[in-house]
């Protein structure tokens, strides 16, 4: 019988398979696939590459991270269709997205729900944690959270109160059931539309009126199809980056946590710079020639008033009643402290 001979690179193989930590030996790569809206080059793209390098370092490239930038995946509905079937494992989502994974998500977008960051912070601090339950009873984790910041209205007419709004063809983005109460009550029939497919119909004059962040309407290159920005902030826009808990739980489990702390790591500090950089935009923009229009105190309390009357009605099918009530009497308490 012929003597088995030992080769000395399959012995160390071996020995190396076997020193490894219990669970990454036999697991396979996780590669996290991510849809964005956010441009190549933006301030969130170069974030998630920065996890994405951090990831391959700190997990022997176990975790990684793929981005789909520049709505190339489509809308956000597009991106949430194709995690349902596993085509990607997540997204960095804005109000509306999330929205549709947790209902009680829209209540942040409503029109004039802040006054300012600071109650955006502080009520984020008493309401993260709820949130985050939400999404994980609908089977989704939230890596981190994010923001647009405040919305204006950008347009090709000067708008200074709702019936400059009924003049204008407006755009609203498509699946919004608050924004359409609130267009409806105002008087305003808008156009649907996805995100990618705006600046064209901007160019072609399909629409004169979006609304954005400063940031976002440089990034989409809006700023240059129109020439007013109306100087009052109409709701504020939220962002997380999400993943699939399925996908998530793929990831070993030693490597759960400290994935978990990079993706914080990275996106808790881009709420100050988004901040930062939606100013500049806004000196950018005026640079550029757009004229700034500010409504007077009667225009804005008429419009106040007109998003009171469309939000009242609105069932528990669009987001919790309960939770609203809740959210407004944490603001009105903040309100009474300051």
């Amino acid at each position: 019988m012929k003597k088995m001979r030992w080769c000395p690179w399959v012995v160390l193989g071996a020995v190396l398979l076997f020193s490894l930590p219990t669970g990454l030996a036999a697991a396979d790569p996780v590669v996290l696939k991510i849809g964005t809206l956010a441009p190549e080059g933006s301030t969130w793209t170069k974030v998630f590459r920065e996890i994405n390098k951090e990831l391959e370092q700190k997990t022997g490239k176990q975790v990684t991270l793929r981005v789909f930038p520049g709505g190339v995946l489509g809308d956000e509905e597009d991106m949430l269709r194709k995690i349902k079937v596993g085509q990607i494992q997540g997204g960095f989502f804005t109000g509306g997205g999330l929205g549709i994974i947790f209902n009680d998500l829209r209540i942040l977008a409503i029109p004039f729900l802040f006054e300012s960051y600071k109650e955006v912070d502080a009520l984020m601090g008493k309401m993260a944690g709820f949130f985050e339950k939400g999404f994980l009873a609908n089977g989704y984790k939230i890596m981190g959270w994010g923001e647009n910041g405040f919305i204006y209205l950008l347009s090709k007419q000067p708008i200074k109160n709702a019936a400059d709004l009924r003049k204008g063809k407006v755009w609203i983005w498509e699946d919004t059931a608050i924004g359409r109460a609130v267009f409806k009550e105002i008087g305003v029939n808008p156009i649907p539309l996805g995100i990618p497919d705006v600046l064209v119909s901007l160019q072609t004059g399909m629409i004169d009126t979006v609304y954005g962040s400063p940031l976002a309407a440089i990034s989409m290159q809006w700023f240059t199809r129109v020439s007013y920005l109306t100087d009052l902030p109409l709701s504020y826009s939220v962002g997380a980056l999400v993943v699939q808990k399925s996908a998530f739980d793929k990831i070993p489990k030693e490597l759960q946590g400290p994935v978990e702390e990079i993706f914080r790591k990275h996106l808790d500090p881009m709420k100050t710079a988004i901040r930062q950089e939606n100013q500049k935009a806004l000196g950018v923009m005026t640079r550029q020639g757009i004229k700034t229009v500010t409504p007077t105190a009667k225009d804005v309390s008429e419009l106040q008033a007109s998003v009171l009357k469309a939000v009242d009605p609105l069932g528990d099918s669009i987001f919790s009643r309960k939770t609203f009530e809740e959210i407004k009497g944490i603001l009105k308490s903040l309100r009474k402290e300051k």
